[in-house]
């Protein structure tokens, strides 16, 4: 993967982690940079994505809707202070999100921030305080196909936010939260991250998380001559606990993920597995305590080829968990096998540095929820 926003170096450190997926999405973007007298740093940059999507869904409709895609319209604000006399950087940063709603919202206004951080940079690191990406599962996301694209239609042919990407069909969703990171310097290609992450609550009963949830991530990356190779791993764990009348239940959410990436040439490819309990098909922390003691997969490969200004690509990847039978000292229902597929075709062309088109092919399936097939054709500005 390409995370660099900016392309000058004095940013490199401090904007690591900034822009989330934003960063995945936009690998090349130099942004608009201020310079004041007193080294001070201003910057802005962003992206503004537009789909079309022809979808057709079992049992339900067909639908032709102008939307967002799996990354909203989005800006980002930096400022950095001058760098101390003890080596430190200082820097604050900002992301504003809008999205193209669907037809059932029309002028809702809504915006919200992903993005509200401080940053201390320095030869030790980064550390990383306030909102920001999460950790785990923060490299799998880094896909082709869906992080610069649609994906997975979480709304049905009605999609009102930004899309599902391969979350449940490939990823757990790294979430935007509050948090306490620390990033690592590479060390001969390795780096590390680890963070305190305000915990998930499922909504569905009352609960109580007395400590936040523990999110790290290890990465290794190297030349290959004609390329180059990325491998990381990641772990989380948060502990949640379950009011049922006059009694009390606890369950862990928890998980470990595995994964590379390969440029040979012109060739990439990417594989990747999460196993994760607590957390089911939909690839989404603390949705419902009927959750609780679900054991979960995701996993997708995807293949690419560059040529010229075109990257073309097939991906396919599935999310899956085990059944697990009802208890009723708990007050958990039974849950079944579910099983979600997708499989993607898509194109990218750069037509400028600033400005790319997008085209997608998807057929997604499912034991839970109502199979389509979609035409996605679109294009995305970036600042």
């Amino acid at each position: 993967m390409k995370n660099n926003i900016f392309s000058k170096n004095k940013f490199a450190m401090c904007l690591f982690a900034t822009s989330g997926v934003l960063s995945l999405a936009n690998p090349a973007i130099a942004g608009v940079n201020l310079l004041t007298s007193s080294d001070w740093e201003t910057s802005i940059s962003g992206s503004l994505p537009v789909f079309m999507v022809a979808s057709d869904h079992d049992n339900s409709e067909k639908a032709l809707r102008v939307q967002s895609g799996f990354n909203p319209a989005n800006i980002n604000f930096h400022v950095v202070a001058p760098k101390s006399d003890a080596g430190i950087t200082v820097s604050g940063h900002f992301q504003i999100d809008t999205h193209l709603q669907g037809s059932g919202v029309q002028d809702s206004g809504l915006f919200e921030s992903r993005v509200a951080n401080i940053q201390l940079s320095g030869d030790f690191g980064t550390i990383v305080a306030g909102k920001d990406f999460g950790v785990f599962n923060s490299s799998a996301i880094g896909d082709l196909g869906s992080q610069r694209g649609v994906g997975w239609l979480g709304g049905g042919a009605d999609t009102a936010n930004a899309t599902g990407g391969r979350i449940g069909t490939g990823y757990v969703y790294a979430n935007f939260n509050p948090q306490v990171k620390y990033i690592s310097p590479s060390m001969g290609g390795l780096s590390f991250k680890v963070a305190l992450i305000n915990p998930e609550e499922p909504q569905d009963a009352s609960v109580e998380t007395g400590s936040p949830r523990i999110e790290g991530q290890v990465n290794y990356k190297m030349d290959t001559g004609n390329g180059a190779l990325e491998l990381w791993s990641g772990v989380f764990q948060q502990s949640v606990d379950v009011m049922v009348g006059e009694s009390t239940f606890g369950y862990d959410m928890q998980g470990i993920d595995v994964g590379a990436h390969i440029d040979l040439a012109s060739f990439g490819l990417t594989v990747s597995y999460t196993d994760t309990t607590g957390i089911g098909a939909d690839g989404l922390y603390g949705g419902s305590i009927h959750d609780a003691d679900v054991d979960g997969t995701q996993w997708y490969v995807e293949a690419d080829y560059v040529f010229g200004k075109n990257t073309i690509g097939v991906s396919y990847g599935e999310g899956s968990q085990d059944a697990r039978a009802a208890d009723s000292a708990k007050g958990l229902v039974a849950v079944g096998d579910v099983d979600n597929e997708l499989t993607m075709l898509f194109v990218n062309h750069q037509m400028t540095p600033q400005f790319r088109l997008i085209g997608e092919l998807q057929d997604y399936q499912s034991t839970v929820q109502n199979d389509y097939t979609a035409i996605v054709a679109g294009f995305q500005f970036d600042f």
